[in-house]
């Protein structure tokens, strides 16, 4: 365990964010039998992520690929949602891209694995395309929830299922006759548990609501809020907290736990970013950029993005870049917008490595370079974008950059084409159709391809099958 940070990592879509929550708790929960702990300390638990945002491109690798990269496993959510989920996909893409030893757990909670119907799939098309590599799973609808827990965990501990059963009815008898000699106790010191029970209640009230505040944050991100939450958030946010700040913000913006208002959802993201909250003085300019809560000032928008790039925020880094390309709200400067590109870039943003082999492609603050702009599409590539795959073997095959080379042309367009890009699988078509860096067989990717929408494969399909029906 000591190169891995968590056990598990849990993808899952937000129709089905109930079953991510309890299978975190349960798994967090869970006490592991002596003899299964391996290297654990007595009492270490086992250690789940679980996602609790809604992102989309390439936010799902900003905040999402290194906490991938720190799981041991991977555990799949599977209903009819997530197989639809783009993002449940994207996650378990790039999981496969890891070392092959690390296991895809898939738990089944509505749906069919490998259905004929589309309405009943609950695997994501990774899944799907991996063959029975990684079918080994939990289905709640087939062994009940009890059971299927327990399959996760005997595939997380890496042990016989029917063990982890025998130990969990073992335990349940255990405890069972603990409980009998405990209710008698129980009973002469509930009394005064109540009453400690209300004093530290009492205390608590009248300390910093700091302590409370992080426990609404996951509703935030959610979208749901209770009263209680707010309220917390508001006391939190007054008491100097900046992050309560950001996330009282975003309930003021989206009417959680309170009426939707933009200006003081401007107001709450300024005492962030004031307070030094480098995301605040994201939120801040784009407001001032876009005139949401607050009249448009493209020059204080610009200064704010500034002060965030300053702090080593790349996000902040990126928009400076783009504020300095285009000449909004400071004085158009190539050159400056290349290098704020640049520390995004180092800094491992992936916008920003895309901006960067954008300015080297086009000469944007600098001479166009070709060797640097394929040198940062393929770290892109590295990293799993499928489009920037496409993209180098484009490059292999024209040459642009690097030296042309047929073999590696073929072999990152099928790259692309594992990922779900149509014309990488197109490309893949057509190279082994002309015998382009490979002998394999074409109408296979072509078919891939056209079922995605490529005209030019739908095209090349029929060609080959008109061909193969008149020999």
């Amino acid at each position: 365990m000591s190169e891995f940070h968590y056990d598990a990592f849990i993808s899952y879509s937000h129709r089905d964010m109930k079953w991510g929550r309890w299978l975190q708790r349960r798994l967090e929960a869970y006490r592991i039998p002596r003899d299964f702990r391996g290297d654990r300390a007595a009492g270490q638990s086992l250690r789940v992520f679980r996602d609790q945002t809604d992102l989309a491109g390439l936010e799902l690798q900003d905040t999402l690929q290194k906490e991938l990269r720190l799981s041991k496993a991977l555990i799949v959510i599977c209903s009819p949602a997530s197989a639809a989920s783009k993002w449940v996909n994207e996650e378990v893409r790039y999981f496969q891209t890891l070392e092959p030893e690390r296991p895809i757990i898939p738990f089944i909670v509505e749906g069919e694995p490998d259905s004929d119907s589309a309405e009943l799939e609950c695997y994501p098309p990774a899944i799907r395309s991996a063959g029975e590599r990684f079918h080994l799973g939990a289905n709640v609808q087939e062994i009940g929830k009890t059971k299927a827990f327990l399959k996760t965990v005997s595939l997380l501990l890496d042990v016989r299922f029917n063990r982890l059963v025998d130990r969990e009815k073992q335990r349940r008898l255990r405890n069972g006759l603990i409980s009998g000699a405990v209710l008698l106790a129980a009973g002469t010191a509930a009394a005064l548990l109540l009453w400690n029970n209300v004093k530290i209640t009492r205390e608590n009230r009248e300390l910093s609501y700091d302590i409370y505040w992080a426990g609404v944050v996951s509703e935030v991100k959610n979208d749901t809020i209770s009263p209680e939450g707010f309220s917390q958030l508001l006391i939190s946010a007054g008491a100097g907290n900046d992050e309560a700040m950001l996330y009282l913000a975003d309930c003021c913006k989206k009417g959680l736990g309170t009426e939707a208002d933009p200006e003081a959802a401007f107001g709450w993201y300024m005492k962030a970013a004031e307070a030094g909250n480098a995301d605040g003085m994201i939120a801040v300019a784009s407001c001032l950029t876009d005139g949401t809560g607050t009249q448009q000032d493209l020059e204080q928008a610009f200064a704010w993005s500034l002060r965030a790039a300053e702090k080593g925020n790349a996000a902040g880094m990126v928009n400076t870049a783009a504020f300095c390309e285009d000449g909004i709200g400071t004085a158009q400067d190539a050159e400056q917008a290349l290098q704020w590109y640049r520390r995004a870039a180092d800094a491992g943003n992936e916008l920003g490595m895309y901006n960067l082999s954008r300015c080297y492609r086009d000469g944007i603050g600098t001479a166009a370079d070709p060797a640097q702009a394929f040198a940062w599409i393929l770290r892109l590539a590295e990293l799993g974008q499928a489009d920037c795959m496409y993209n180098v073997g484009l490059m292999y095959q024209y040459g642009y950059g690097t030296q042309a080379d047929p073999r590696q042309a073929y072999l990152w367009y099928r790259k692309a084409a594992e990922a779900g890009d149509a014309d990488g699988m197109y490309m893949v078509g057509w190279c082994t159709e002309t015998r382009y860096g490979t002998e394999d067989a074409a109408l296979e990717w072509y078919l891939k391809s056209a079922a995605l929408g490529n005209a030019d494969a739908q095209d090349a399909a029929a060609r080959l099958t008109e061909a193969g029906s008149t020999e």
